[in-house]
């Protein structure tokens, strides 16, 4: 089986590559679940157009569910994923236009279902992009551009785990923008100028370079930079991230850490400062041909009085994630059992920051299951 690599460097890919890219690179795929090697594919006069995407259903068990969407009851039955890509990878001008529902699963955090995800954020096409592939080392591209930040990738067919983790949840994930890539060799490196959160004010800086040691891995650093504006605060995001594949394991560790500015209009201060840092470890073990256990474990702790963590100033939250997947073809089911933990969070009935209908609950289990095709 084809060694896997971080999340981080596969997100590299929406944007990285040479002038002959490989027409199944793209979306980019950082778990056991895999491109169509073998996609449908067309001449269009001006170079091949390839077309892939995934179909996939999703049953959700929670304990301690918090009722905050539609999606986020004791038990769910959802589509995680009904969308196409179409993209052109050869020659000077390329193009990836990604287009129909999707769904974000997250640990400690409310489950919305898949037709409400995209009115609520990026929209029915949430990554389109033009990309100018100027030499075999450079490429510039603008449009809808997916986050160079994290070591994980947006949709569950994307990732190791059907749930994404504590830090994902942190991180900015679509921004509209313009980027610029270079590869040469083990170093590759992405600078853009975007609108971060998706927040359409084009003032934010984000970076990810990555170096390969060969078999002894690749490590990469990311950063997305935003400065304060009135009654939005300035912020901060960095990631530290390792991978490598030895025999049948994968294993990737990353640290990140995040700050947030204290929030002002003019010059007065309506929320302090706070910050927060994870730690966290990828993991995914190759059983056979068609098996494989995907795991994960993040820590977070967060500081300062301002609120820049889901649980509330001052919170924490610890979380373990494992998922046996079975893939054959285009065709993959996999299971997930998942526990998340949360201290120091407000526990105010009603108004907890925890778990539960009232907030006050300290921890959550969830059971999922996820079956369908990537084609």
């Amino acid at each position: 089986m084809k060694k896997l690599v971080s999340g981080l460097l596969m997100a590299a890919a929406f944007g990285i590559g040479t002038a002959h890219a490989d027409p199944v690179a793209t979306p980019a795929m950082g778990g056991s679940i895999t491109n169509n090697p073998s996609p449908l594919s067309f001449d269009s006069g001006f170079g091949a157009i390839t077309v892939t995407g995934a179909v996939s259903g999703l049953a959700q068990y929670q304990s301690n569910a918090t009722h905050l969407a539609a999606g986020d009851g004791s038990s769910t039955l959802d589509l995680s994923n009904g969308w196409v890509a179409i993209q052109k990878s050869s020659g000077l001008v390329q193009f990836y236009v990604q287009a129909g529902l999707y769904s974000f699963p997250t640990v400690g955090a409310p489950y919305e279902k898949s037709d409400d995800t995209g009115h609520d954020t990026f929209g029915y096409v949430p990554i389109a992009y033009l990309k100018l592939q100027l030499s075999d080392s450079f490429s510039v591209q603008a449009g809808k551009l997916p986050t160079l930040v994290g070591a994980e990738l947006p949709t569950t067919v994307q990732n190791i785990n059907i749930e994404r983790g504590l830090l994902w949840f942190q991180e900015p994930l679509v921004s509209r923008g313009v980027q610029v890539n270079y590869a040469s060799g083990a170093f590759s490196l992405s600078l853009s100028w975007n609108d971060g959160g998706y927040t359409n004010v084009w003032n934010t800086f984000s970076g990810l370079a990555s170096y390969s040691f060969g078999d002894a891995g690749t490590l990469a650093v990311d950063a997305s930079i935003a400065p304060a504006r009135d009654f939005v605060a300035g912020s901060q995001i960095y990631d530290l991230m390792y991978s490598v594949t030895s025999g049948a394991w994968f294993f990737g560790p990353y640290l990140q850490y995040q700050h947030y500015d204290a929030t002002k209009a003019g010059g007065v201060t309506l929320s302090p400062s706070a910050s927060d840092w994870g730690i966290g470890a990828l993991a995914n073990y190759t059983i056979s041909d068609t098996w494989s256990l995907g795991l994960r474990a993040e820590y977070e702790d967060s500081s300062g009085s301002g609120s820049a963590f889901i649980y509330g100033p001052g919170s924490n939250a610890w979380s373990f994630t494992a998922t046996p997947t079975w893939k054959k073809g285009i065709f993959f089911i996999r299971g997930e059992a998942s526990y998340t933990t949360v201290g120091d969070y407000f526990k105010t009935p009603g108004f907890g920051s925890g778990f539960g209908k009232t907030g006050t609950k300290s921890d959550q289990f969830r059971a999922l299951l996820e079956t369908g095709i990537v084609f």
